[in-house]
């Protein structure tokens, strides 16, 4: 975009302005204008204050003047306390987040000369100039490669240490996108109770042991680290075990120096004698920051199995980690192969690793709180009867379970352990085409057992059904053949079913009354078979079907105790002679 071709009375309109402003500011000099190689609109000019001139370029940009121009020095100085770097852009009072078009190059010219004129009221005094400027913190750390993460809890601790009294200090560090991140992990001697300590961030960390003190604040402490500057330290706290690594050790050490209400970070390099020091950049963040609301707190006592960890079941597995869940435990026998990354939640990293192990080490990584017990099983398929046996117990044991394999063999072992240990099943299937997909929940004495919500979501669908005719239409049912190739969905469609699918187990696992009317929903995301348009969803009722809890004679006393008799007679004639 070219503004000045569309707007030429603009372009017109400013330079008359910037003519006016010359006309009528002795201290503004030899206005001039010209063109960049990109077209740009740019004028020169010199600001004249206490015999000082200053060089300047106001350079208008491509999409102004819906976005304010540039005010820089030619001659790539520093000239103000209010600029990005040397030769950078100047911070005036008119900025991307206050500028309004009707704004001129003009008035950013007069701010120019009053930031310069404030800063410099009359010979040899300097002075500052308030800023109405806030940089947030992303801004201001954002060509930092090293950064210090430190929670408000901890930097409340610090500022209240005895002075000068050096405490034992150990953090966790790892490399990631091209940048080091450090998380404090403990403060305090070992050899007894920590005086603030924190649940390991990180999976595989780079564990660094050092020491934390707080300053005086009269004591100069500089930005950049110094060699000289942490030998002057520790040699004034004469603090033998810090100074002994510094001399006569060549092991990295993290020295955490609290000044003045704040704490940073100063990492000593490997070597000998004077050497490199690298400083942190400090990110503060809140202690216990709340973005789940006070009914997730029950989540940590729950667990759940996740029968499938495809892409399914993988997308649920992080929303139940990132909700809070306890307790996963993670059921597939399958392999992560790439082509299984356009819609699974790993990545390249998990290539070639069964799925539930790649998937239990990304949980970590999201919320390491969260426990997983993994299970490389298939179920339904050529496996021991002693592991399948043992694995259904163990989904059995949990407060819920999810069928995320839309097979109907796995579903219908999910559903028989469901029902025989009375607790609740959720299953999530997507439909082929990636024109939708369906979530069920099938709850203990609220909700048909799971067999019978099937065959009633399954009659459903044969009543409200249109035939598919751009394939073949049976992938559109809710039987899924293993045999047929794999379904056509993307990662949007998959992520769209396994958020209402994860939706719905939390509501679940909160307790209390559920937000969802109905026990099933077909969920559409396009124009095709039963929907309508895309997002057109359909609420499925479920009437009462069958019992919960294990098939039981009714007699089941009697018959036992004439199974009893059969396998064990002997048992039985000597409780007679006794």
């Amino acid at each position: 975009m070219i503004w000045w071709t569309d707007l030429p009375s603009r372009a017109r309109a400013e330079r008359q302005a910037i003519a006016e402003l010359a006309e009528e500011a002795d201290w503004l000099q030899s206005a001039k204008w010209r063109l960049t190689d990109d077209l740009q609109f740019v004028a020169d000019f010199d600001i004249v204050h206490l015999g000082a001139s200053y060089p300047l370029s106001l350079t208008y940009p491509h999409f102004f003047p819906a976005v304010p121009p540039q005010v820089t020095p030619r001659d790539g100085a520093r000239i103000s306390g209010h600029q990005y770097g040397a030769g950078g852009e100047l911070c005036l009072e008119y900025r991307p987040d206050n500028w309004e078009p009707q704004f001129t190059g003009a008035m950013m010219i007069g701010s120019a000369y009053r930031l310069l004129s404030g800063e410099s009221p009359s010979d040899g005094e300097v002075a500052d100039v308030a800023s109405a400027h806030r940089q947030t913190v992303a801004q201001e750390v954002r060509n930092t490669k090293l950064r210090l993460i430190l929670n408000t809890a901890l930097l409340d601790i610090l500022v209240e240490q005895p002075l000068l009294q050096a405490q034992p200090f150990t953090l966790d560090e790892h490399w990631f996108a091209k940048h080091w991140l450090a998380h404090p992990r403990r403060l305090g001697s070992p050899d007894a109770p920590p005086i603030w300590a924190a649940a390991p961030p990180l999976t595989e960390p780079r564990t660094r042991e050092g020491f934390a003190v707080r300053l005086p604040d009269e004591t100069n402490v500089p930005f950049e680290g110094s060699y000289a500057f942490l030998n002057t330290i520790l040699t004034t706290l004469n603090f033998a075990p810090a100074l002994e690594r510094m001399t006569a050790s060549d092991a990295e050490m993290p020295l955490l120096l609290v000044h003045r209400g704040t704490a940073r970070l100063y990492s000593l390099a490997q070597g000998t004698g004077s050497r490199d020091v690298y400083v942190y950049r400090t990110i503060v963040a809140p202690a216990n920051e709340q973005r789940l609301s006070a009914e997730h707190g029950v989540l940590a006592d729950r667990s759940v199995a996740i029968v499938g960890c495809g892409s399914v079941g993988s997308k649920i597995a992080a929303t139940l980690t990132r909700a809070g869940v306890g307790t996963l435990v993670l059921v597939d026998g399958d392999l992560l192969l790439p082509g299984n990354l356009v819609r699974n939640e790993l990545d390249w990293r998990a290539v070639g690793l069964n799925k539930p192990d790649a998937l239990a080490a990304r949980l970590r990584d999201i919320n390491p709180s969260t426990k997983t017990i993994v299970r490389r099983l298939l179920l339904g398929g050529q496996e021991s009867s002693a592991s399948t046996d043992s694995a259904l117990q163990q989904i059995g044991q949990c407060d819920l379970i999810i069928d995320a394999t839309a097979d109907a063999q796995i579903f219908n072992l999910c559903g028989a352990v469901a029902c025989a240990e009375r607790k609740p099943l959720i299953w999530a299937e997507v439909f082929a085409g990636g024109i939708g997909g369906m979530i069920a929940r099938s709850r203990p004495d609220l909700d048909p057992p799971p067999y019978a919500a099937r065959r009633q979501i399954l009659r459903w669908c044969d009543d409200n059904g249109i035939p598919w005719t751009g394939g073949d239409g049976e992938q559109y049912s809710l039987q899924i053949d293993a045999e047929k190739p794999p379904l056509i969905a993307d990662d949007a469609d998959v992520s769209v079913i396994a958020a209402h699918a994860g939706r719905m187990a939390i509501d679940l696992l909160k307790g209390g009354a559920t937000t969802l009317p109905n026990s099933a929903y077909a969920i559409g995301m396009a124009r095709e078979w039963i929907f309508a348009a895309p997002f057109d969803t359909y609420p499925i009722d479920l009437v009462p079907e069958g019992q919960w809890g294990p098939d039981a004679d009714e007699n089941a006393r009697d018959e036992l105790g004439g199974l009893l008799r059969e396998f064990f007679p002997k048992a039985e004639e000597a409780a007679d002679e006794g």
